[in-house]
């Protein structure tokens, strides 16, 4: 199994570095970077501007996207992908799912939408689950609310 190229995009650079530091350790799992809001993750994912040279910035199998930042919200994010590459997969995440429409970013091409984890333990049950999810792309997931239907991922 090769590693997972985990981009992670949040507006909060001491969550970025959190997650990278707890990230580090877990197998399987290379943050490629961290960006910290919509149109510089547009730009990392596009290959523009500073992260032209993929060899630096190499395209993530992995997105951990914050749905609350400025300028470009998470579901704004997913919106403006380009559709015609390979999607990785992404987990739209935010402290609060009150004012998330799961059903769109699902529609938009979120691959899990959830709570972001409270603390260590959550942060890599959820780490397992994703990897599960990208090993196994065939198998079932246990609630047909957290897929993506019809994209071969869950």
């Amino acid at each position: 199994m090769h590693l997972i190229k985990t981009l992670i995009v949040d507006d909060s650079p001491d969550e970025c570095r959190l997650l990278s530091v707890l990230l580090a350790d877990t197998a399987d799992i290379e943050v490629i970077g961290s960006v910290h809001d919509g149109p510089e993750a547009r730009k990392y994912l596009d290959g523009m501007a500073q992260f032209q040279d993929r060899g630096a910035f190499p395209y993530p199998d992995l997105i951990l996207l914050d749905f609350e930042m400025p300028r470009l919200n998470g579901l704004e994010v997913l919106a403006r992908m380009d559709q015609t590459r390979e999607t990785p997969f992404i987990v739209l995440w935010s402290n609060s799912l009150d004012h998330l429409n799961s059903s769109a970013a699902m529609a938009l091409g979120a691959d899990l939408v959830m709570k972001k984890p409270a603390n260590c333990r959550e942060l890599y049950a959820t780490i397992d689950l994703i990897k599960n999810r990208i090993y196994h792309p065939y198998s079932t997931s246990p609630n047909p609310e957290t897929h993506r239907a019809g994209m071969g991922k869950w």
